[in-house]
């Protein structure tokens, strides 16, 4: 008898009791304040802007909201990132086995990471944000310039916490005689959102 089902039935006092509890969200100790029912309690985290993102920093094990990374960042990593301004193009120059490179924007501090993965037809580069999953991704554009050709990607960031894998879609991929080098020389914009 007690293995038979017994069916789906609501019982509205308990749903009432449970809205009434509070709970803080899973981020409240990287600096979210927000206190709501656990019924949306998955959907603000998946959207929390507190969300905790890794340094890109090689070696650094620091762990914060977007913002207080990118404060960390700017005093702790001095000189280890490129400084640049959004809607102008920059140049970027990375060794062919060089996994990333950190850039900053110089008004609003966000930090973007050119990743760079070398196999064997050439490399790969991508361009990433570290923010919130629910921030907004840029619209970026990659020019990969040699002996008169160009390479070009116009694409937009990946929203990301961390460094990680290469993207399926959305990369540049530069074959491995095409600067001859050993060095990659990019020009990058990152476009402001309006």
């Amino acid at each position: 008898m007690c293995s038979m089902p017994i069916g789906y039935n609501r019982c509205r006092a308990v749903e009432k009791v449970l809205e009434c509890i509070k709970i803080s969200c899973l981020n409240a100790k990287y600096g979210c304040k927000e206190m709501f029912s656990y019924s949306v309690k998955s959907d603000h985290e998946e959207d929390c802007i507190y969300i905790p993102c890794l340094c890109p920093d090689t070696g650094c094990s620091f762990v914060a909201s977007s913002k207080e990374l990118s404060l960390h960042f700017s005093h702790r990593h001095v000189g280890s990132g490129i400084q640049f301004t959004y809607d102008r193009f920059f140049t970027v120059f990375l060794n062919t086995d060089q996994k990333a490179v950190v850039l900053q924007e110089k008004n609003d501090a966000n930090l973007f990471i050119v990743q760079n993965n070398r196999e064997s037809l050439g490399n790969i580069v991508h361009i990433s944000c570290i923010g919130p999953k629910s921030m907004a991704g840029f619209h970026y554009d990659v020019l990969g310039r040699s002996r008169g050709s160009t390479l070009i990607l116009q694409s937009v960031t990946r929203i990301i916490q961390s460094i990680g894998r290469t993207p399926s879609t959305g990369f540049l991929l530069i074959p491995s005689d095409f600067f001859g080098s050993g060095q990659l020389i990019l020009d990058i914009r990152i476009k402001l959102q309006h």
